[in-house]
């Protein structure tokens, strides 16, 4: 709410230390306890199963690291007023809070982008053999490393002197803040929509099943409450960069910190999902009823990327012979953009899990045979399938 036609207020009336800081401190402490949970749950995703950290993993760390800093930096602000009316600040506490928000601008943009290359990094790693999709996200990620880098630098150095950007007594002169912001939320709400949209091609290609690839395409469609977040900080960036009373009129700020944690906890979801799955298997089903598959002609991949379909042939057998014979399934799968391999069996049904989940998303090229025996030791028809 913009409070430009405010008229300052005496101490002796009872709006004078009226206080916005809670609009600063219920985000800033909801995002302390989940951020740290949700990044921590996907190292120890990566590590519980002999995996090792990749480039995506350690820039998320970093990219926490920079939005804990932000929380803290706003928290100390709020020591220091703001939230309160500018004119009910003394001098130095103005100094200190205008300060400390002055840190945080910093501490954002290096988060924000961070997340973004994060992501990018994780693309990097899922679709390594896909040569057009390499190479848009190695020309995405230099965007976003180049643009942090130069939002960062303009941040730092917005005034001359650099110490008027927080002390307004100063003489010098300061870049359009309100311009500024409007330019960075203008590229990162673009870069995010691309990074939305960028796998969803490859994603939507993959022979599953209908519902599996649903939800497969919504876990890297996530990322659309960090796009939503950054439109709603957009509704408040002109009353923060014109307000006459910028410690009370701090929505941007809280959108600023919802947004960088969304973000955060965004990036890491896809890497969770597989202990989210094992955790509460009724939240995604695992596996496949064969009828299932035949009915839509084409073959389940699993977990592993493993192949689940049997021709139609070798079910009307198993069918006629039901009691007579018994199936043996074997895969030999082959990982694309991973050094190992990893089966995991199902149930009864011997289907299998849609993506290798333990040590990451991967996508794999598997080889899918059948052998069956009857009781007498006869061995039954071969059928094979490769993928």
């Amino acid at each position: 709410m913009s409070h430009f036609a405010r008229a300052n207020l005496s101490p002796s009336d009872p709006g004078y230390y009226d206080t916005n800081s809670k609009m600063i401190y219920i985000p800033v402490g909801v995002f302390l306890g989940i951020c740290p949970i949700i990044v921590g749950t996907r190292i120890w995703s990566r590590l519980g199963n002999g995996g090792h950290l990749g480039a995506d993993d350690w820039t998320i760390l970093v990219s926490l690291i920079f939005a804990l800093a932000s929380s803290a930096i706003m928290l100390a602000a709020c020591h220091y007023g703001y939230g309160r009316h500018t004119y009910s600040l003394s001098a130095y506490d103005k100094y200190q809070a205008f300060k400390y928000f002055y840190l945080c601008q910093v501490t954002y943009k290096a988060c924000i982008n961070l997340t973004k290359a994060s992501i990018l990094l994780l693309y990097l790693r899922i679709f390594s053999n896909t040569k057009w999709f390499r190479c848009a996200c190695r020309f995405m990620l230099l965007i976003v490393v180049m643009y942090c880098i130069a939002s960062v630098t303009a941040t730092i150095f917005q005034c001359t002197p650099v110490t008027k950007a927080f002390d307004k007594s100063m003489k010098g002169t300061c870049i359009d803040n309100g311009k500024f912001w409007y330019a960075n939320s203008g590229f990162s709400i673009a870069t995010d929509i691309i990074i939305l949209t960028l796998p969803m091609t490859l994603v939507y290609a993959l022979q599953i099943p209908r519902v599996q690839k649903a939800a497969l395409m919504i876990v890297f469609a996530l990322g659309v409450f960090v796009v939503i977040t950054s439109c709603l900080r957009v509704t408040t960036i002109d009353i923060q960069a014109k307000t006459p009373d910028p410690t009370y009129d701090i929505a941007s700020t809280m959108w600023t910190i919802i947004e960088m944690n969304v973000a955060l906890v965004c990036a890491c979801l896809p890497q969770i999902r597989p202990l989210i799955i094992k955790w509460f298997p009724r939240l995604m089903p695992v596996y496949y009823s064969n009828s299932h598959e035949q009915s839509d002609k084409r073959p389940a991949y699993s977990s592993n990327g493993l192949s689940t379909s049997h021709p139609s042939s070798s079910e009307s057998h198993s069918k006629s012979e039901e009691g007579k014979w018994m199936r043996m399934n074997a895969g030999k799968a082959g990982y694309e953009g991973a050094n190992r391999s990893d089966s995991r069996r199902a149930d009864s049904s011997s289907d299998e899990y849609m993506l290798h989940e333990e040590k990451g998303l991967q996508i794999q090229k598997t080889v899918q045979y059948t052998v069956e025996y009857s009781p007498d030791g006869k061995r039954g028809p071969y059928m094979g399938s490769m993928v």
